[in-house]
C-alpha cells in the first residue's frame, strides 16, 4: 500500500467514525429517554427495579460515549446554584448588634460553602486551603490576621495531637480545648502567645499577643475540615467574633 492510499483509508477511517458518532449519541439518549418514560405496558412488564437498572445502564453508556462534558460537571459540582448568592445576618460585636450583608463564597474541589462579610473580608483562594483576610491590608504593627479552611485526611484525633504539638513548638499556651457545636460541630482549640514586658513596664500577655484558633469539623469521607483562626488579643471580640459568625455559615456539601 503507497503513502496515498494510506492516507485515503486514514480519512476514510475517521470520517466513518466521525459521521456515526451523532447516531450513537442519538441512540443513548434514546435509551434514555425509554427507561425514563416507558409506555404503559412497558412499565407493567418492567417494574420499578428495571427501570432504575436500565436508566443506571443508559447513563453508563452515556458517560462512557461522551464524557463528562463542562456542563455534566457543573450539574454534579456547582456549588454557587445551589445557595443564594448574598443575605442579611444579624451580628452582635462587643455587645452592638448590627446587620451585615454577606456574600457566597464556594470551593468546588474542596466542597464547602461560607458566606463572608465582603465590605471588611476577602477570600484569598490558594492552592490547598482558602484565607479570609481583611479587605484592607494591615499595618506591619499588627500580627497576622486571617482564618483559613483546608482539608485534610486524618482523623479528629490525629488533628488535635498535631495541632496541640504545634502550639507547644511555638510556646503557645493551651487555654480552651472542648467538644463544641456552635458556630460548627466540632473540636475547639485555642491558644495564644507569650507574655513580655512592654514599654510601660507591664508583664504578661499585651494587646497584641497572638492568639491561634482551630475548628476541627468532621467530614462524610473519613476526613476533617481544619479552620484556623489568627488574630491578637484585643482583636478577639472584633476580628474574631466576626470571623466565628462567619463561620456559623460554614457547610460540607458531599
Amino acid at each position: 500500500m503507497n503513502e496515498k492510499e494510506l492516507d485515503k483509508k486514514i480519512e476514510d477511517k475517521l470520517t466513518k467514525n466521525t459521521n456515526t458518532a451523532p447516531e450513537l449519541k442519538s441512540e443513548t439518549w434514546n435509551k434514555i429517554n425509554k427507561e425514563l418514560f416507558p409506555s404503559h405496558d412497558s412499565r407493567k412488564k418492567k417494574g420499578k427495579k428495571a427501570i432504575i437498572s436500565g436508566l443506571t445502564a443508559a447513563a453508563i453508556v452515556a458517560i462512557a460515549v461522551f464524557g463528562m462534558t463542562d456542563p455534566g460537571q457543573a450539574m454534579i459540582q456547582n456549588l454557587k446554584d445551589m445557595f443564594v448568592e448574598e443575605k442579611e445576618q444579624e451580628i452582635e460585636i462587643e455587645g452592638h448588634k448590627e446587620d451585615t450583608d454577606v456574600q457566597l463564597e464556594a470551593n468546588e474541589e474542596l466542597r464547602y460553602v461560607i458566606y463572608i462579610d465582603d465590605s471588611r473580608y476577602k477570600m484569598v483562594e490558594g492552592d490547598s486551603s482558602d484565607r479570609i483576610v481583611p479587605e484592607q491590608e494591615l499595618a506591619d504593627r499588627y500580627p497576622e490576621v486571617s482564618m483559613e479552611i483546608v482539608r485534610k485526611d486524618a482523623t479528629t484525633e490525629e488533628m488535635v495531637e498535631s495541632i496541640k504539638n504545634a502550639l507547644a513548638d511555638n510556646k503557645m499556651e493551651l487555654r480552651q480545648e472542648e467538644q463544641v457545636n456552635a458556630p460548627i460541630n466540632g473540636v475547639v482549640i485555642r491558644g495564644i502567645g507569650p507574655g513580655y514586658t512592654n514599654e510601660s513596664g507591664k508583664t504578661g500577655q499585651q494587646w497584641d499577643t497572638p492568639v491561634l484558633k482551630y475548628y476541627i469539623t468532621e467530614t462524610e469521607n473519613d476526613q476533617v475540615f481544619v479552620i484556623k483562626q489568627s488574630y491578637f488579643l484585643e482583636a478577639a471580640e472584633g476580628h474574631g467574633a466576626r470571623f466565628d459568625y462567619m463561620l456559623k455559615s460554614f457547610e460540607i456539601v458531599n
